[in-house]
């Protein structure tokens, strides 16, 4: 039989445990801790606004003290961009997923544009939060408040991953825009918007049938062969 095998680091010759496994786990919980800050932050920026909140509010809402909150942001204007640079990416992985062309082989482009947004309005449904905290956002940026100038770059972002989506969505069908694509972007999105502040407004659930087919529809309406 085989002795058993004895680590000879440092640690384990003094008996102490593995430091390495210690600085993980304290990672973990300190990203754990951030996340749900972000969370409560969003929480409290659809329902109520942040500019009035305290930190103490912010800490009440996520579960922790002062002091969790201090170890991970120096204030809460950090906080507020943190959020939203959150935000940024995670509608910018939402469209890449989104617009895997590899999987529209055989359609038509209105039917593949279609999917496209399918794809989409499953990834990220339309909701009330979603659509109010992305006004907030779009306030803060008009205004010059803090993280406003992160949600000019989110939204320029945004619109260019859009505009390379479409580029290369109809460059698969032999297709071009009439129009520059940032303006049909901004068209597009301006109708998205308008359908679902329509339906949040009237309280009736937004008619994600009609915009899987009036928005490939619009897009058409503005190409030509290539």
């Amino acid at each position: 039989m085989y002795p058993d095998v004895v680590s000879t680091t440092p640690d384990a010759v003094a008996g102490r445990p593995d430091e390495s496994a210690s600085v993980d786990a304290v990672s973990r919980r300190r990203a754990a801790t951030r996340e749900r800050l972000l969370d409560a932050a969003r929480s409290l920026l659809v329902r109520e606004g942040l500019q009035g909140v305290s930190v103490e509010r912010l800490c009440e809402e996520a579960g922790y003290t002062r002091g969790a909150f201090y170890s991970n942001f120096t204030s809460k204007d950090e906080l507020v961009v943190a959020l939203t640079e959150r935000e940024r990416e995670r509608v910018l992985a939402m469209l890449k997923e989104a617009a895997d062309l590899t999987t529209l082989d055989g359609l038509g482009a209105e039917e593949a544009a279609g999917v496209i947004l399918e794809r989409f309005l499953l990834l990220q449904p339309p909701d009330r939060d979603d659509f109010q905290l992305h006004l907030e956002m779009q306030l803060r940026g008009l205004r010059g408040d803090v993280g406003g100038d992160v949600f000019v770059g989110w939204w320029n972002a945004v619109l260019d991953g859009i505009g390379e989506v479409l580029t290369s969505a109809l460059d698969a069908f032999d297709l071009r825009l009439t129009l520059d694509v940032r303006e049909v972007c901004t068209i597009l999105m301006g109708t998205w918007d308008a359908l679902v502040l329509g339906s949040l407004v009237d309280g009736r659930p937004v008619d994600v049938e009609a915009m899987r087919v009036a928005l490939p529809r619009m897009l058409l309406s503005f190409t030509e062969p290539a």
